[in-house]
C-alpha cells in the first residue's frame, strides 16, 4: 500500500516571518520556494460515510493541473500521521471512478451507490510555499534525509453566497520523502524551541467536516488501548501513549470555558497519559526510552496545573457554589454573591492563562515531545522485528496493579486521622489505579475484574465527594470570604467527612476483600 509518513502543525500568520528565516531551517534548503495556488474540493456524502471510516476523497488543482487524491487512515488522531494514499492526475474536477475502485473505498459494501451519494462536501484555497529540504544524518552524511517543508495559508470554506461560511487555514507540514525520519524530528522539535508551532492532530479534511456540521465538536475521552497478551512491553507502552495523547490534543484545541467539559477531559487525558509515562518509563523493558519519558514530566506537569486550576474553578461555580445556596443558612447566604463574582473573575482569568500557555513554544514543544515518544515508540526494533519480551505482559500489568493496590492501602493507613492533604494524595493513588485498571483492561474478563472495578469506582466516589467540600473551603480562603461564610462552610465539610469517611473505609475493606486475576 502506498504511505504518506508526514508531521503536521498549527502556526501563527504573525510567526511565519521569524519561522522563514529560522537559521536551522535555512541551513538545509535544498531548493528555492515553489509557490502554488492550491484548490481542492473535498467529496462524501451528506451522512459522511467516508469520514466515518476515516477515508477522506479530494480532487486538487495544483497549479499545473488536477489530482485526485484519496486517503485513508489508522490509530490515534496525532500531528504525525502515516495514511495510505492514492493519487491520480484527472482532466478536470471530476471524479475518477475507474482509479476509485483500485483503492479501499471499493471494499465498501456501499461502494455501487457511492456515485450518485458523493457530493462536493467544502472546498479549501490556499497559497502553498514548499522547499525540498535535505537533513544530514550523523550515520550517513552522503545520504541525506529528504523531505519536503510547506506552509499553507488560506481558508476552509463550504456553501455560497450568504450562506457562506469559512475557517482560516495556516499550518507547516514536514512530509518525508527518503532516508531516514529521525533528521525530520530533530528540526521540528529545533524549530519549536523559538517559534509557537503547536502538532495539529486533525487533517484539513476533519476540519472540513467540523465547518460543514457547524455544531460544536464533542470533546473526547481516552480510549482503552488494544492490548494483547503475546505484545511485548514497548508494544504496550507505544499502544497505551497515544490514545491519551491524541484526546488531550482534541479537547485543548477545543477547548472554552462555555463547555467545562474540555478542560475536564483535557485534564483526566493528561492525567492518564502521566500514568502510562509512570507505570512503563521505570520498566528495564523500557531503559532505551528513559531519556524521552523523563523529559515529559516537568512540562506535563505545567500544564495539568493549568487545566487543575481551571477545573477547580468550574467545579466551585457550576457545581459547589449552587448547593452552599440550598446548604447554607439564610444569614450567611447573601455573601454568596460576592463569592460568585470573585469565582467568575476567577474562571476567566483560569481560562486566559491556558489560552496563553497554548500559543508559546514551549507548549508546542511538550506535545512535539509526547509525539516524537509515540513514534520511536512504535519504530522500536522489539517492535520493528517481533522481539520476544523477556518477561510477558501479563506478568507486567499484574506486577503494576499489584503495586498500585498496595500504593492505596498503604496511603489510607490510619484514615480517620489523615490530614486534607493526605486524603487527596490518597484519592490521587485511587485514580492512578483505576487508570491502570482502565490500561490493562483488555487482558482480564469482565468477570474477573467487575466487582473490584465497581468497588474502585464508588471509592474514588466518595474521595471526591470530600476533595471537593476541602478544596471548596481552600477557596473561600482564597476569595477571602466573609468569616462566616467560612465557618458555616467549615461546619458543613465536617459534616460531610463524617458522614463520607466510613463509607471511605467500608470502600477500601471491599477493594481489599474482592478477588482479582492479580493476587
Amino acid at each position: 500500500m502506498p504511505t504518506e509518513l508526514e508531521l503536521k502543525l498549527a502556526v501563527r500568520s504573525a510567526d511565519l516571518p521569524r519561522l522563514q528565516i529560522h537559521p536551522r531551517l535555512v541551513q538545509v534548503l535544498a531548493s528555492p520556494p515553489r509557490l502554488q495556488a492550491m484548490r481542492a474540493h473535498y467529496y462524501d456524502t451528506p451522512a459522511g460515510l467516508l469520514a466515518s471510516h476515516k477515508m477522506s476523497l479530494r480532487v486538487r488543482h495544483e497549479g499545473e493541473g488536477w489530482v485526485q487524491t484519496f486517503k485513508t487512515a489508522s490509530g490515534e488522531a496525532l500531528a504525525l500521521r502515516q495514511r495510505g494514499e492514492w493519487e491520480t492526475p484527472v482532466a478536470s474536477d471530476a471524479l475518477d471512478w475507474a482509479a476509485l475502485a483500485q483503492t479501499p473505498l471499493a471494499e465498501l459494501p456501499e461502494f455501487a451507490k457511492l456515485k450518485t451519494r458523493l457530493k462536493r462536501a467544502f472546498t479549501m484555497r490556499f497559497e502553498r510555499r514548499s522547499w525540498v529540504l535535505a537533513l544530514p544524518t550523523e550515520e550517513s552524511p552522503d545520504q541525506p534525509t529528504q523531505a519536503v517543508f510547506s506552509i499553507d495559508q488560506g481558508e476552509i470554506s463550504v456553501g455560497t453566497g450568504a450562506r457562506k461560511r469559512t475557517a482560516p487555514l495556516s499550518e507547516v507540514e514536514l512530509e518525508h520523502i527518503s532516508g531516514k525520519p529521525l533528521p525530520i524530528w530533530k528540526l521540528a522539535q529545533r524549530l519549536c524551541a523559538d517559534v509557537a508551532l503547536i502538532p495539529l492532530s486533525s487533517s484539513k479534511a476533519e476540519r472540513g467536516w467540523e465547518l460543514l456540521r457547524n455544531v460544536p465538536v464533542a470533546p473526547v475521552k481516552a480510549k482503552p488501548p488494544k492490548l494483547d497478551a503475546q505484545n511485548c512491553a514497548v508494544q504496550a507502552f507505544a499502544a497505551s501513549v497515544s490514545s491519551p495523547l491524541a484526546a488531550l490534543q482534541h479537547n485543548l484545541r477545543h477547548l472554552q470555558a462555555a463547555d467545562v467539559e474540555y478542560v475536564h477531559l483535557a485534564r483526566v487525558a493528561l492525567r492518564r497519559l502521566r500514568t502510562v509515562l509512570r507505570a512503563f518509563g521505570p520498566l528495564p523493558e523500557c531503559t532505551a526510552h528513559h531519556k524521552s519519558v523523563d523529559a515529559q514530566r516537568g512540562p506535563l506537569r505545567a500544564l495539568g496545573q493549568l487545566l487543575g486550576t481551571a477545573r477547580d474553578a468550574d467545579v466551585f461555580a457550576l457545581e459547589t457554589l449552587p448547593a452552599m445556596r440550598n446548604t447554607l443558612s439564610d444569614e450567611v447566604r447573601n455573601a454568596l454573591d460576592t463569592v460568585a463574582h470573585l469565582i467568575a473573575l476567577r474562571r476567566t482569568a483560569a481560562y486566559e492563562a491556558i489560552a496563553i500557555a497554548l500559543v508559546q513554544p514551549a507548549h508546542g514543544q511538550a506535545l512535539l515531545r509526547a509525539e516524537r515518544l509515540t513514534y520511536d515508540l512504535a519504530t522500536s526494533p522489539d517492535v520493528a522485528h517481533g522481539k520476544k519480551p523477556p518477561r510477558p505482559l501479563l506478568v507486567i500489568a499484574n506486577t503494576m496493579l499489584a503495586d498500585a493496590h498496595e500504593k492505596v492501602q498503604h496511603a489510607a493507613r490510619d484514615l480517620t486521622r489523615l490530614s486534607p492533604l493526605a486524603r487527596h494524595d490518597l484519592r490521587i493513588e485511587v485514580k492512578r489505579l483505576r487508570y491502570l485498571l482502565d490500561l490493562w483492561v483488555k487482558l482480564y474478563t469482565d468477570a474477573q475484574l467487575q466487582k473490584y472495578r465497581d468497588a474502585l469506582a464508588d471509592l474514588q466516589e466518595e474521595l471526591g465527594v470530600i476533595n471537593d467540600a476541602a478544596v471548596a473551603g481552600d477557596m473561600l480562603t482564597e476569595l477571602q470570604a466573609p468569616q462566616a461564610l467560612r465557618d458555616a462552610w467549615q461546619i458543613e465539610d465536617q459534616r460531610r467527612l463524617i458522614k463520607a469517611l466510613p463509607r471511605v473505609a467500608q470502600g477500601l475493606a471491599a477493594l481489599d476483600l474482592c478477588p482479582a486475576p492479580w493476587r
